[in-house]
This record gives structure tokens, sequence and C-alpha cells, in this order.
């Protein structure tokens, strides 16, 4: 049975998120279960971007430090890795760590920044799809990950928390090239339960003190759920996240398959620290996307004939863009051209609906329009427990 432990925390004020990161590691059975002395640490939080910490984009700095300061008493030795969306350099990883936080906190507590931009090859024939891949050094090198998502929607994947923050393990423009093979949700979904389990965090550390609703991963809307979650499983620890925002793991690619793949029992989880039951957040907004619930609303056979109408797709708003070009660059299926006012349009023939471009826009200029069945299909009043 795999065990999850949920604590309160109502602030990101350090004293607070320290007292609270020591009960939610103590119902688990304290550092000494997953660090013993000497180990090389790498933490891996969500830098998604150089976002500011209250944008509520990026796992919040006083969580990582609070973090970094018990592994370091543990005896652990601390550096600090992830891949940002978009290029892999030493310039983007400057940024990033600067604007979210990371930097001081790493100023504050001695851990060691990465700058090593070199990859490790990891071969797992046993995984279903993604068979080898590379991933940052510094994790391939660690004794011991500790994976530190923030919980938030996502506009692809509904959801995105510890299985989907382990992407980031993956150096930056080979991410795009893993959207481009796999277009589909569903062996997306699989690519990212395949590099999860190919990096092993030892124990994952969810940030849901200020999550991020709507249109996310870095677009949606900042919402506060005041908790701090942990479990060495980050499928048990997604599938309770899900339950928490009333999101049913069903409708999130991620957990569906890894049900399927029986990683995840959802009804066979030991929840210690706070009951779920009381720390439900009823009003969460979660993105209305075409999931497998929903499908039995309309019988198998219309099923290929709507697909693509109930797909959302990225639309770009000519008032927002800043006419910066990222989004042509970061595209995995060179989907955009430039109109005759030089602003980017997206060719929806080759577009995969991967909402990159929607997800690594600075100016929030990527909106996602859904079509009429989208909007049926996903209304409240057919979805139940969501």
């Amino acid at each position: 049975m795999d065990t999850v432990s949920i604590e309160r925390c109502k602030n990101y004020e350090y004293d607070n998120v320290y007292n609270c990161v020591e009960k939610l590691i103590d119902n688990l059975g304290g550092w000494k279960a997953f660090i013993k002395p000497g180990d090389r640490v790498a933490v891996k939080p969500n830098l998604l971007r150089y976002k500011k910490p209250e944008e509520a984009a990026t796992t919040h700095p006083a969580v990582v430090k609070a973090i970094i300061s018990q592994v370091q008493s543990a005896g652990g030795n601390i550096i600090i890795a992830e891949s940002p969306g978009g290029p892999y350099s030493r310039t983007m990883l400057r940024h990033v760590y600067r604007a979210t936080g990371i930097e001081k906190v790493a100023d504050e507590t001695g851990a060691v920044l990465n700058y090593d931009l070199r990859v490790t090859k990891i071969n797992r024939p046993q995984s279903k799809y993604v068979k080898s891949f590379e991933i940052l050094k510094p994790l391939a090198d660690a004794d011991v990950i500790i994976n530190i998502p923030k919980l938030k929607t996502h506009a692809m994947m509904v959801y995105t928390g510890a299985v989907k923050n382990m992407f980031g393990a993956v150096a930056g423009t080979a991410k795009a090239d893993l959207h481009l093979r796999m277009p589909e949700y569903n062996d997306f979904a699989d690519s990212l339960i395949d590099i999860y389990l190919g990096a092993k965090p030892a124990i994952s550390i969810m940030d849901a003190v200020e999550g991020m609703e709507g249109y996310g991963p870095s677009a949606g809307t900042p919402k506060h759920i005041g908790l701090l979650l942990a479990s060495s499983s980050g499928f048990a620890l997604d599938v309770t996240a899900a339950k928490i925002i009333r999101l049913s793991p069903d409708n999130v690619p991620v957990l569906r398959n890894a049900k399927k793949r029986d990683l995840v029992d959802e009804n066979n989880i030991n929840i210690i620290g706070e009951n779920i039951e009381n720390v439900i957040c009823n009003d969460f907004d979660i993105p209305a996307l075409y999931g497998a619930k929903r499908q039995n609303i309309i019988k198998r056979s219309f099923l290929n004939l709507i697909k693509k109408q109930s797909r959302p797709k990225p639309v770009i708003s000519a008032e927002k863009c800043a006419r910066c070009g990222n989004c042509v660059k970061i595209c995995p299926a060179a989907a955009f051209v430039y109109d005759n006012r030089n602003i980017p349009s997206i060719d929806y023939k080759k577009c995969i609906r991967c909402f990159c471009c929607h997800e690594l826009c600075d100016y929030k200029a990527v909106d996602i329009r859904r079509g009429v069945v989208s909007r049926l299909m996903t209304d409240r009043r057919f979805s139940g427990f969501r």
C-alpha cells in the first residue's frame, strides 16, 4: 500500500513552511528513511520558466529552502537541478534561478546550483514507449533525487504534479522532440510515466500552498489550497492531489494510464496527517479537456468523426502578442508562420496540440479555444466528480 502524507500549510512564511515539511516527513519515517549521511542529493523543483514565486507557476523558494535545510541536517550534499522550458543553456538557467528565488535559496543554504549542461543516457528496455532517453547528468549521478512539484492544472495533460515534473529531467529541446514523437495524449502520458520510472525519484514533496487553476501550467490563475503533500510514490501523490481538487484520476491521462499499468491503486492509498475529506477544494477551475469518461456520452462510432472538433487548440491573441518569436522557435511541429503584420499564426494541419506555445509564452498571448463539442462534453452538468 502506498502512503501519502498531507499537512496543512497556510502560507509561505519560512518558519511555518519548515515546521510543516518536518511534520510531513516525520509522518513517513523521517529523513533517515530517504537520506544517508554523505549522500549526493539532487533536488528537482518545478522551475518551468523565469516566473516570480507569487505567480504560482514554479515551486516556491520557501518550500525548496526548508527541504534543503532539513536534508543538509540529515547529512545530504545538495545540488539543485532542473531543465526549464526552452533552450538548456547557462544563460537560461541563470535567469530562471534568479527570477524564481532559487538563486537566493542556494546563497542562503550553500546548496550548489547546477550549470553542468551534460546529459546521461538512461536505458530502460522494460519501458512501454521511451526505452532510452537522456537526463541531466547531476540527476543521473545522484544517490537520491527529491522531486518537488507544484500542484497545477495543465492545458494539454489536464493536471501536472509529481510524475509530470520529472519531464524536466530531460534537457531543453529534447522535450520538444518527445512531444513531436508522441502527439497523442495517451502516448505522451505513457512517455511521461516511462521517464519518471527511469529517473526514479526517492520521494516527491508537493507545493500545494498556492496552486494554479485554469489553463496552466504557466498562464493559469494562482489558487490558495494551503497544503503540502509527500510520498515515495509520485503516482499515489498525484492521485491524492487530484482528488483534493475534485478531479477524477480517470480524466488525467497520466493517472489513467498509470492505473492501467498497475502502478497505482487509487482505492488502496494510506493517507496520514490530514484527513483528505477535510481538505477538499470544491471550486478548483480545471481545464475542460476531452476526458475518457466524457467519451462514453457519445457512441463509439462517432468518436473519430468528432475527435478534431473536440480537441482544444491554441490561438494567438494579436493584442497581447509582443512579436518576440519565441513560440515559433519552440514549436516541436514547426506549425507557426508569420502573417503580413509579423504576428505568428498557426497551421492547424501541423499543430499537434501540445500547447508548448501556451506554456512558454511570456506575455500570455496564446489562448486556448475549445469547440462546441468540447464545451458540451465537458459541461459540469455531465461530468459529476471531475
